[in-house]
């Protein structure tokens, strides 16, 4: 009797993991990653050079991003990004989004910590989001219990607009960004980065995109010089 239970048992337990495999197949599942080389030039650093990594999965209605920046003046970026999706029109998509960002200043020796929460709305030619995020900046080194070098801002407003000529889904796109964050660094709400960009898809797998940045320059914009110019230029593949 016991062994007729333990293989009942076993049946069912074997038939409720092929149906929730059954059902894990009939997920939604794709990635892109993209790699763009840059070149700057501001007052602090003057010329400098560096390397963007972008990295996106695609589950169902979610994306998670993960992004990467170096750049030869000794200073390195990191964001996760994690943004479901929810569509409430024809071809318009309300999303909610919440990072983690840190940028790195090697040379200085100081770093900064970003949590970011926002909502946004997009359609064929355009993106708005807005919301909030608060930044520390601290020091390596800074004993536990002293406040020297740290500082906090608790909180930050965050918005940006995107304008496409095209559209998104075009094969090929020109488009507009203003606001004061991108996928590698945060900037306070009077510090507006402007993006113009062009994208060209060369099949279903591969596309070459171009940026031109002017934003505001130095380490947290100490520097008299207060903008900088920067040319991004890559490519972007769909696994």
């Amino acid at each position: 009797m016991v062994g007729k239970r333990h293989i009942l048992l076993l049946f069912c337990l074997i038939s409720a993991l092929f149906l929730n495999a059954q059902e894990v197949r009939k997920h939604s599942l794709s990635a892109d990653v993209g790699a763009m080389g840059l070149a700057g030039y501001s007052g602090t650093y003057k010329w400098y050079g560096g390397a963007d990594l972008k990295g996106n999965l695609h589950i169902d209605n979610t994306d998670i991003s993960l992004n990467l920046e170096a750049l030869t003046a000794n200073t390195y970026s990191m964001g996760l990004s994690v943004r479901p999706n929810f569509e409430v029109c024809k071809n318009g998509v309300l999303f909610v989004e919440g990072t983690m960002h840190s940028r790195i200043f090697g040379r200085y020796k100081v770093y900064e910590f970003v949590y970011a929460g926002s909502v946004g709305f997009k359609m064929r030619h355009f993106l708005a989001q807005v919301g909030v995020f608060s930044r520390t900046i601290d020091a390596f080194g800074r004993e536990w219990h002293s406040l020297d070098n740290y500082i906090t801002e608790p909180f930050n407003l965050l918005y940006r607009l995107t304008i496409s000529v095209m559209g998104f889904d075009h094969q090929w796109d020109v488009y507009l960004t203003g606001g004061n964050f991108c996928d590698f660094e945060y900037e306070r709400m009077w510090e507006p980065i402007c993006t113009l960009g062009g994208r060209y898809d060369l099949n279903e797998k591969w596309s070459v995109v171009a940026e031109g940045t002017l934003q505001a320059a130095g380490m947290f914009h100490g520097t008299v010089k207060f903008y900088e110019g920067i040319l991004r230029v890559g490519v972007n593949y769909k696994l």
